[in-house]
C-alpha cells in the first residue's frame, strides 16, 4: 500500500502550482488594463471594503465587505478612481480598503499605490526592500517613492500582510 502512495504523491506535487503571488512589476501606471495577479486579500478599511459587481463606468455597488475577512483575488487593474482587486465572476474590490500578502518588492510596492496613489511622473519610480529587525519591527518592506536625482519624494512600511503605512521623511526608514 505504502508503495503505491509515494509515487501517487510525487505525481501530485510536481502537478501542484507552486508559483508565489506576484504583482508584476511596472503594472501599475497603465489604465484600464488587466493584470493576472493570484494572491488573498484582506479587508482592512475602517468599515470594511466596498464591492462591486463590474469594474467599468456602469459597476454597481454591491455591499460592504467586513473588516478582517480575506478574500481569493485573481487579477487587478486600474481605473481613473483607483485601483480594484477582481475577486473572480463579476467582483471587485477597491483596492484602497484591502490589503495584499507581501511576497516580492511587486508586491509591497501595489499595496502602497492601492492604497495612496501613484505619482504619474515618467521620472519617479517605486524601490522596495525586505527589512529584518529594523525601526518598525522585525519583518517589514521598505517602500521609497525616489526622483531621477536619487532623493525620495515619500516613504512606507509595509507589512507582510499588506497593511501600508505612510511615515515621515524625517522618520526613520529601516
Amino acid at each position: 500500500m505504502m508503495i503505491l502512495l509515494l509515487p501517487l504523491l510525487l505525481l501530485i506535487s510536481l502537478l501542484a502550482p507552486t508559483q508565489q503571488a506576484n504583482a508584476q512589476y511596472g503594472g501599475y501606471r497603465q489604465f484600464d488594463h488587466f493584470y493576472n495577479y493570484n494572491s488573498v486579500a484582506t479587508i482592512n478599511g475602517t468599515w470594511g471594503a466596498n464591492l462591486y459587481q463590474g469594474n467599468d463606468k456602469d459597476r454597481k455597488f454591491d455591499r460592504i465587505l467586513p473588516v478582517g475577512t480575506q478574500w481569493r483575488i485573481y487579477g487587478y487593474t486600474k481605473r481613473s478612481d483607483g485601483f480594484y482587486y477582481w475577486a473572480g465572476a463579476n467582483n471587485w474590490i477597491e483596492a484602497d480598503q484591502a490589503g495584499v500578502v507581501v511576497d516580492n518588492e511587486s508586491d509591497a510596492i501595489l499595496n502602497v499605490i492601492a492604497k495612496y496613489g501613484d505619482d504619474e511622473d515618467p521620472d519617479v519610480y517605486w524601490l522596495a526592500g525586505q527589512v529584518h529587525d529594523g525601526y518598525w519591527g522585525d519583518d517589514f518592506w521598505s517602500v521609497k517613492n525616489m526622483m531621477a536625482n536619487s532623493d525620495f519624494k515619500t516613504q512606507y512600511v509595509v507589512y507582510p500582510d499588506g497593511s501600508a503605512h505612510k511615515i515621515k521623511i524625517s522618520d526613520p526608514d529601516w
